[in-house]
């Protein structure tokens, strides 16, 4: 589990380490020097390289890679964006050490209605982008917009200090425009905006290199956001050699309807993959044979009439450990009424429920059922399914995704697992997961019941860390959608191509 702190929290950070002693010139040369380090693990033309720097400090970095490439035999140019009386007092000082070395520096000209003077970013071979840091605050406009579209149109690699200029660093939206790197080097934690949409398409390869500010425990205490990585796999207890499948605990899959089977069977091979002893699928009774043939090795249980199949139903709760309720369901009154009466027979039995789907469009539909989700659950919507939720438009969902998914986790007492290209997993105590694996592969039919048969198993298995359980199955999601696109394409891999390789993370 790695850190993500805010862009506020990095300040901090960086402060704390100046107070303690760490001059923030040897910080920044420390920062230099890791930005070198990664551009010549790269097999970049190193020709000609521009430095743009803008009158912050993030400017201050840039001056000091210039210097290193120029003492490592590489020809530089540093460009000067700004005006003078707003460069930060480190940016000055390496502006003054760049007198020494045999770096052309240029000073930024436009005038009003013409191009940029001077400013010829096609004539290069590489491009650092050191024009603002983590604290932009506003949509970038003027000399610095035109800069930055300049860069981007010139075709040539852009390696990024800190985070491409232009990315909201804690949210990862564009603020007016922003630069399109090869190559981001970022210091001490990753930033959420180089991992959010749109800005993670800003951002390229991502390396955090650490450059000496350690974290004090008020930082990293006051942290809530964090990543997961592959090492955290270990947080899943090891299987018990003497267990049997009723050791392994049972889900319910309350899935499907009339005709629809796909989402039943998706969701609930995917649980049994993760490690679950046994699972049974409650669904619509036409649904009984394709399911059978599909997955032998469910148990099955179907209705006609729900009203007069309560009984059944009944039982299969009574036989569950976990109930997964929601995909393919549908909306209508049928499902209506199959939602109503589980959340009656759960209000005695409280076992772990996980809502997706047509769940939670029916949660959606019909506000009142929030108020009978009294035990341990994990909502999993999507963006769309969050808007009807919540009545937030799409678009500012996908803008501030980490702070609604934590508010809405609060405000349920649950794990929400808010489903994007960069998925967020909240938990109740304010802390959030942000998924960094995965790719266009998962953009497919059936995948995101995958996801959920998935986080249903190891939720099951692993109560004791629920949340971190379905933050965990969000990650394997996403590293099985890779290991698919591997096999079959980004393009043309399935929902069930996901399924062959649960196996390899566990």
């Amino acid at each position: 589990m790695k850190l993500i702190l805010s862009a506020k929290q990095h300040q901090d950070a960086d402060r704390s380490a100046t107070a303690a002693g760490i001059p923030s010139m040897v910080l920044m040369e420390r920062a230099a020097l890791a930005c070198v380090e990664e551009i010549k693990k790269r097999k970049y033309n190193m020709e000609r390289i521009l430095v743009v720097c803008g009158t912050g400090n993030n400017g201050g970095d840039g001056a000091a890679v210039a210097r290193i490439l120029c003492e490592q035999g590489c020809s530089c140019t540093v460009y000067l964006a700004g005006a003078e009386e707003k460069f930060s007092d480190q940016l000055k000082q390496q502006l003054h050490i760049l007198e020494s070395f045999p770096i052309r520096v240029i000073r930024a000209r436009q005038e009003k209605g013409t191009e940029l003077e001077d400013f010829h970013p096609e004539e290069y071979s590489l491009i650092i982008d050191a024009i603002f840091g983590i604290g932009l605050k506003r949509d970038v406009t003027g000399l610095y917009a035109a800069l930055i579209d300049s860069i981007n149109h010139s075709e040539v690699p852009v390696v990024a200090i800190d985070i491409p200029s232009g990315v909201n660093t804690d949210t990862g939206i564009i603020m007016g425009t922003a630069i399109r790197a090869d190559l981001t080097v970022t210091f001490t934690t990753g930033k959420a905006g180089l991992y959010i949409y749109p800005g993670a398409s800003c951002a390229g390869k991502v390396r955090v290199k650490q450059i000496g500010i350690s974290l004090t425990r008020e930082v990293t205490k006051a942290c809530q956001l964090y990543t997961i990585e592959r090492s955290d796999l270990a947080y899943l207890p090891k299987r018990d050699e003497s267990g049997n499948k009723g050791t392994f605990r049972k889900i319910l899959v309350i899935a499907g309807s009339r005709n629809i089977c796909g989402a039943a069977y998706l969701s609930a091979k995917a649980a049994l993959l993760t490690g679950v002893g046994m699972v049974k699928i409650f669904t619509e009774e036409s649904n009984r044979t394709p399911i059978c043939a599909l997955f032998p090795e469910a148990l099955i249980s179907t209705y006609r009439d729900p009203a007069t199949d309560f009984p059944q139903l009944a039982a299969d709760m009574k036989w569950a450990d976990t109930v997964l309720i929601g995909p393919g369901l549908g909306t209508g009154e049928t499902s209506l009424s199959l939602m109503k009466e589980f959340l009656r027979l759960n209000q005695e039995r409280k076992i772990p429920a996980v809502f997706d789907a047509d769940a939670l469009n029916l949660i959606a539909a019909h506000n009142a059922l929030i108020r009978e989700i009294t035990f341990p659950s994990v909502f999993t919507p999507h963006v769309g399914e969050m808007s009807r939720l919540t009545g937030i438009a799409p678009s500012d969902i996908k803008s501030s995704a980490i702070s609604i998914a934590r508010h809405a986790a609060e405000e349920v007492q649950n794990t929400v697992v808010l489903k994007d290209a960069a998925t967020v997993t909240a938990l109740p105590n304010g802390s959030c997961f942000l998924n960094r694996s995965g790719n266009s592969a998962l953009s497919t039919a059936g995948s995101g019941d995958v996801l959920t048969g998935m986080i249903a198993g190891l939720t099951a298995q692993h109560r004791e860390y629920t949340g971190i359980a379905a933050a965990l199955a969000v990650y394997i999601h996403g590293k099985c959608g890779e290991r698919a696109s591997e096999k079959y394409s980004e393009a043309s891999a399935t929902a069930g191509n996901i399924l062959e390789f649960i196996h390899e993370f566990l």
